[in-house]
């Protein structure tokens, strides 16, 4: 008996210390608590670099792209910034305490991170109500070139398949035969666009000999500008187009995405809210465990 008071008083002496820490971040426990986020101190947030598609997408789904001058948007500025998925990718992996974003479609052959949840949607259920969704744009000004014509029409066909493996199509799969038009392609913009973009041109390609398509990988907004300006035959976007953006450029969606937000494998917690992730970004959450002060 006496054992069991012993045990029973350690037990309360413990739900009394994780009371006590929410209280002193000012907000009241939740039922639910995640173990050994207390561990993980303070996070370390990883962001993409201003131009992003994927970032101005992100902050804008998860609620602070509100401009304000000299901003894109409202991350917080210790955020640091990774200039493609992959550098994301293996930041992630190498920082236990981190959080960052990418493609869906960057997270093939990832190792040593994970997916959250968000909102209690996983990524990997390709449902309608996953929040972070958006769409991949091929962008471009003018009439189109036969040889172009014939790529687009290659992409929303027989290229669906492609897209499908990694990504949600926006067609069905269709049989394609090429008209064979010599020439260049030159693509510009997105580098999460441009993985797709790549293996696209490569199945085109042998498909018509006679095309040659280059893809040079920068971000959504120098691929829009660069369409606009005839520095490039088409843009890659990650992000939807400002509306003078529309009407300056003719535009396709090639494809849909969802944004995937990762922790390092070992970090405990499997699901997340996007306001949460508003509040991690933007700053007022600087440590993990705080997360166990507020609804998940």
């Amino acid at each position: 008996m006496k054992s069991d008071r012993i045990i029973a008083g350690l037990l309360f002496f413990c739900l009394l210390l994780g009371v006590t820490g929410c209280m002193e971040a000012g907000n009241a426990p939740t039922q639910s608590q995640v173990a050994g986020l207390d561990k993980l101190g303070e996070v370390q947030v990883f962001s993409r670099e201003e131009g992003s598609g994927t970032r101005s997408t992100f902050a804008q789904l998860a609620g602070f792209d509100q401009n304000s001058e000299g901003q894109t948007d409202l991350t917080r500025e210790d955020a640091a910034i990774k200039n493609n998925a992959e550098e994301v990718i293996e930041a992630v992996k190498s920082e236990t305490a981190s959080i960052g974003y990418v493609s869906k479609g960057a997270l093939a052959d990832a190792e040593g991170v994970k997916a959250l949840s968000v909102n209690g949607v996983g990524i990997d259920t390709r449902n309608s109500q996953y929040p972070l969704s958006r769409s991949f744009y091929l962008v471009y000004s003018g009439t189109l070139s036969e040889l172009e014509q014939d790529f687009l029409a290659y992409v929303h066909g027989a290229g669906q398949e492609l897209v499908e493996k990694s990504y949600v199509p926006v067609a069905k799969s269709s049989t394609f035969l090429s008209n064979k038009e010599k020439g260049r392609i030159e693509i510009t913009g997105s580098t999460s666009v441009a993985p797709l973009i790549k293996e696209l041109a490569q199945a085109y390609m042998e498909l018509n000999p006679n095309a040659v398509i280059t893809v040079v990988e920068t971000d959504s907004t120098d691929g829009i500008n660069k369409a606009m300006t005839g520095e490039c035959d088409m843009g890659m976007s990650s992000r939807d187009l400002e509306d003078y953006e529309k009407e300056l450029l003719d535009y396709e969606i090639i494809a849909n995405d969802d944004i995937a937000v990762i922790v390092n494998a070992d970090n405990p917690l499997s699901d997340i809210t996007l306001d949460l992730l508003k509040r991690i970004y933007v700053g007022d959450i600087q440590k993990w465990e705080e997360l166990n002060c507020e609804s998940r």
